[in-house]
C-alpha cells in the first residue's frame, strides 16, 4: 500500500509537469487552455493520494513552523478573498479561455507546492527523482524549440518561427521565461554531480535552456538572466572567504558595470534590430509602450488600494483609464499591465503584492538556510539565488502564464523542502511509520475514497464540462464562412452546457461568427444567418449581467443590434449598449464607431461627423478614425474627399480587413482613369484574399482597362476554368479585347 500510494502520487505530480507540451488543437486557445487543462486534473487527481498522506503519516504532513508553507497559503487565500470582494467574482475564481488563471487555479499551483515539498518528505529518492525528472520534461520543450529553429521534426507547429522561437507554448515570451528556472536548475546539479559525466550531463543541458531562451529573442528574460547573475556573483564573491577572489572577482565586477554602462550610454550605435541593442536601448517602441500600461495600471490601483479589482479583473483597470497613446504601438483590448508585480498589486491589492514579495524573501532565506546548513555550496547556493531573481525581474515586464507560473511554483516547493531540511530539528526526528491497516489506516482510506469522489466531481464539472465549450466554441467560431447551420449547432450547444466560466469570451466569439455569418450569407441561407444574430445576441445579454462591466460584450452587443437593423430597423438598444461601452471605456475608439454607425441610420451626419472628427483629434496616427470619416462622405456621395481620407489612412499603415472595405475605392479609381491605383489596390486584395472570386474578375477588367491585354485574357480563362459559373461574364470581357 505504502509504495502504491507513493508511486502513484509522484507520477502524477510528474504527469502534471509535462502540461508544457499539450497542444489539443480543437479547444480555443489551444497554447494555453490545453496546458491548464491538463495541468489541473493531474493534480486534483493526485489529490486523494495526498490526503492519503495527511491522514496515515504525521511525517508527510506540511510543518506549520515552516513560514514558506504558511505564505503560499495565505497568498491564496489572500487572492479568494479580494475575488469576493472583487469587480467580477465568477472571473476572479475561474479566470478566462485566454489566460486560464484566476484563484481556481492559484489553488493548483499552490497544491504543486505541497505536493513537491510532500516528495521531499518521503523517505528514499523521490525528491532527487522528482526534481531531474522536472529538468528532463522541461528539456522537451527547449530541444523541441532548438529542433524546430534547425528546421528538424518537432512535436508541434511552431507559429512563431523562423524569426522567433516558441516550441510548444506558442508565444516566445512563455518560452523565455520558462527556460529561466530550468537553466540554473541543471547548472545546480552540475556542480553537485558526483560523476565527470554527470557534471557534463547536466552543464550541457542548462546549455540547452539557454539556447532556446536565446531563440525566442525574449528581452524580459534575456535582462533578467542577466542580473540574476550579476546579483549572484556579487553574492558568491561577497560571501567567498578567499581574498584572492574578492579582490579580483570584484575588480572584474566593476569592469562589466562600465561596460554595461558604456553600452546602456551608445545604444543608438549598436547594430540596428540586433540582440545587444534590443538588450541596451531602453528608448524604444516597446518600452514606451510598457511604460503607458504601468502608469494606468498605477492609476487604477489608486481606486482600490486595499483589496484591489479582484484577480484575473485587470482589464476593468486597462478599459476605463486607457490611455490613447498606446494606440501607436498596440491597438489590442488589455487585460495585464505587462508587469506581473502590479498585475499583483491592482488586483490584490497592497496586502496582496506584500504576500508575494514575502514569499519571495522568504524563497531567498530559505536558500540561504540550505547554504548555512552545507547542503549545497557556495557556487549552488549563488546558481539558485541567480535563478528566483532572475524570474522575479524578467516578471517585471511581462505577465505570468501556465508553463512558466508552473516552474515557479516547483522552485517555490525546492525552496520549502530546502527550509524543512535545514531546521534546527535533527532531519529524521519526529517521524513515524507509515500506517496502512488498523483503524487508523481505514481512516486514512475513508479519507481518501471520500477526496476521490469530490475530485471525480470537480475534473468532470470544472474541467471536462469547460474543456467541452472551449472546443464547441473554436468550432462553431471556425465555421463562420464556410457553414453557417453547423457553426450555429456548436453554438447551441455550448449555451446548453451546464458550466462555461467564460462566457464572456464565448458570446464574444458568437457575435464575430455572427458578423461572419452575416457578411457571407446568400439568399439560400439568409434566414439561418438571421438566427445566428438572434441567438449570438440572447447568449451575449446573459453573458454582459452575468459580467456587466466588460467593455467589449456590450459594444459587441451594440454591434449585433446594428447587425440586425436590416431585419426589423434599429432597436434603442443599439445605443444605450454602445453608451455603456463608452462609459466602461471613454477613451477606446471602438464603442464611438458603433455609435457612428448608428447617427449615421439615423440620417444625422453631421453629428457622426463630429463624432470622428474628435477621434482624429485624439488618435492622430491612428488610420481608422479616417476610414470612418471617408465612409459618411460616401454616403452623402462625395468620394473624391472619401477617397482622399482613405488614402491617408494607407499612409498611416492602413490594412484592409477584407476587399468589401475596399473595393469601391477601386471602382473609384477605375472610373476617374487612375486605372494604375485600381490595380494596385487590387492586387493587394487577391494576396490576401485568394479564394475571392471578385476580386480576380474585378482585377481581370482592370488588366484590360489598362491596355494590359495578354494578362486580362489570361486571367479571364483561368476564371472561367475556376468558376464555370463566371463564364458569360468574363466571356463577354474576352470578346470585348482586341482580336490580336
Amino acid at each position: 500500500m505504502k509504495k502504491f500510494v507513493q508511486w502513484t502520487f509522484f507520477t502524477l505530480v510528474m504527469l502534471s509537469l509535462t502540461a508544457s507540451w499539450w497542444v489539443f488543437k480543437d479547444l480555443l486557445f489551444p497554447y494555453v487552455t490545453s496546458k491548464a487543462f491538463f495541468f489541473r486534473i493531474c493534480l486534483e487527481l493526485a489529490l486523494p493520494f495526498y490526503v492519503y498522506f495527511l491522514v496515515a503519516d504525521k511525517s508527510l504532513r506540511p510543518n506549520l513552523k515552516n513560514p514558506l508553507h504558511i505564505l503560499v497559503a495565505v497568498f491564496w487565500l489572500w487572492n479568494l478573498v479580494a475575488s469576493f470582494t472583487g469587480v467580477s467574482p465568477v472571473r476572479s475564481l475561474w479566470g478566462n479561455f485566454e489566460r486560464m488563471g484566476g484563484t481556481f487555479y492559484l489553488l493548483h499551483l499552490a497544491l504543486l507546492y505541497f505536493y513537491v515539498v510532500a516528495l521531499g518528505q518521503m523517505p528514499g529518492k523521490f525528491f532527487q527523482r522528482s526534481m531531474k525528472v522536472f529538468l528532463w520534461i522541461s528539456a522537451v520543450v527547449a530541444i523541441n524549440g532548438v529542433f524546430g529553429w534547425l528546421g528538424m521534426p518537432i512535436l508541434i507547429q511552431d507559429p512563431s518561427l523562423p524569426v522567433r522561437v516558441s516550441s510548444t507554448l506558442g508565444n516566445p515570451i512563455y518560452l523565455g521565461n520558462f527556460v529561466i528556472i530550468p537553466m540554473f536548475l541543471s547548472w545546480f546539479f552540475a556542480l553537485q554531480a558526483e560523476s565527470r559525466a554527470g557534471r557534463i550531463g547536466w552543464g550541457v543541458l542548462g546549455l540547452v535552456f539557454f539556447w532556446a531562451g536565446f531563440l525566442s529573442g525574449t528581452r524580459g528574460a534575456a535582462v533578467g538572466v542577466l542580473a540574476g547573475a550579476f546579483i549572484a556573483l556579487v553574492l558568491y564573491l561577497f560571501l567567498s572567504r578567499s581574498r584572492k577572489i574578492k579582490i579580483y572577482g570584484f575588480a572584474a565586477v566593476g569592469v562589466l558595470a562600465i561596460i554595461a554602462a558604456l553600452l546602456f550610454a551608445n545604444s543608438s550605435r549598436l547594430p540596428q534590430g540586433s540582440t545587444l541593442q534590443r538588450l541596451f536601448r531602453l528608448k524604444d517602441s516597446n518600452t514606451e509602450a510598457r511604460i503607458i500600461q504601468w502608469q494606468v495600471a498605477l492609476r487604477g490601483f489608486k481606486d482600490r488600494p486595499l483589496l484591489g479589482t479582484g484577480p484575473e479583473d485587470y482589464y476593468l483597470v486597462a478599459n476605463f483609464y486607457h490611455n490613447p497613446e498606446i494606440a501607436k504601438f498596440d491597438r489590442s483590448w488589455f487585460d495585464k499591465p505587462h508587469n506581473y508585480w502590479l498585475e499583483v498589486l491592482v488586483t490584490t491589492g497592497v496586502l496582496g503584492l506584500g504576500l508575494y514579495l514575502a514569499i519571495f524573501a522568504l524563497t531567498l532565506w530559505a536558500l540561504y538556510r540550505g547554504f548555512k546548513a552545507g547542503f549545497y555550496g557556495l557556487a549552488e547556493y549563488s546558481l539558485l539565488t541567480a535563478a528566483i531573481i532572475a524570474y522575479q525581474i524578467q516578471n517585471l515586464t511581462v505577465f505570468d502564464n501556465v508553463s512558466s507560473s508552473l516552474t515557479y511554483y516547483v522552485f517555490l516547493g525546492f525552496a520549502g523542502y530546502v527550509w524543512h531540511i535545514s531546521r534546527e530539528e535533527a532531519p529524521g526526528k519526529g517521524k513515524q511509520k507509515f500506517i496502512h491497516g488498523g483503524t487508523d489506516g481505514v481512516l486514512a482510506g475513508a479519507a481518501a475514497g471520500v477526496a476521490g469522489l469530490i475530485v471525480l466531481y470537480v475534473v468532470y464539472a470544472a474541467n471536462a464540462v469547460p474543456m467541452r465549450a472551449a472546443k464547441y466554441v473554436n468550432y462553431g467560431y471556425a465555421y463562420g464562412s464556410v457553414d453557417i447551420a453547423k457553426g450555429l449547432n456548436y453554438f447551441e450547444m455550448m449555451a446548453e452546457l451546464p458550466f462555461n466560466f467564460d462566457k464572456t469570451e464565448s458570446a464574444n466569439r458568437f457575435a464575430d461568427f455572427a458578423n461572419s455569418a452575416a457578411r457571407s450569407a446568400t439568399s439560400q441561407n439568409q434566414a439561418v444567418a438571421g438566427k445566428v444574430i438572434d441567438q449570438a445576441i440572447s447568449f451575449s445579454e446573459s453573458a454582459a449581467q452575468q459580467q456587466d462591466n466588460y467593455a467589449i460584450t456590450w459594444q459587441r452587443l451594440s454591434g449585433l443590434y446594428i447587425l440586425k437593423s436590416g431585419q426589423t430597423g434599429l432597436s434603442p438598444l443599439a445605443e444605450e449598449y454602445a453608451q455603456k461601452a463608452i462609459d466602461l471605456a471613454p477613451n477606446r475608439e471602438e464603442p464611438y464607431f458603433n455609435l457612428v454607425q448608428i447617427r449615421a441610420m439615423q440620417n444625422r451626419l453631421p453629428e457622426a461627423m463630429g463624432i470622428v472628427r474628435d477621434l482624429m483629434e485624439k488618435y492622430p496616427d491612428d488610420p481608422v478614425p479616417r476610414t470612418q470619416m471617408a465612409a459618411l462622405y460616401r454616403m452623402q456621395n462625395k468620394l473624391p474627399r472619401a477617397a482622399e481620407l482613405m488614402e491617408q489612412a494607407f499612409a498611416l499603415n492602413y490594412a484592409p480587413g477584407g476587399y468589401s472595405e475596399t473595393r469601391w475605392l477601386a471602382d473609384y479609381y477605375a472610373s476617374t482613369n487612375q486605372v494604375q491605383k485600381a490595380l494596385s489596390l487590387v492586387e493587394k486584395s487577391a494576396k490576401l484574399e485568394p479564394n475571392n472570386a471578385a476580386i480576380f474578375t474585378d482585377m481581370a477588367k482592370l488588366f484590360a482597362m489598362n491596355k494590359e491585354y495578354a494578362k486580362a485574357l489570361d486571367l479571364a480563362e483561368k476564371i472561367i476554368k475556376a468558376d464555370p459559373s463566371q463564364k458569360t461574364e468574363m466571356q463577354k470581357l474576352i470578346d470585348s479585347l482586341p482580336k490580336q
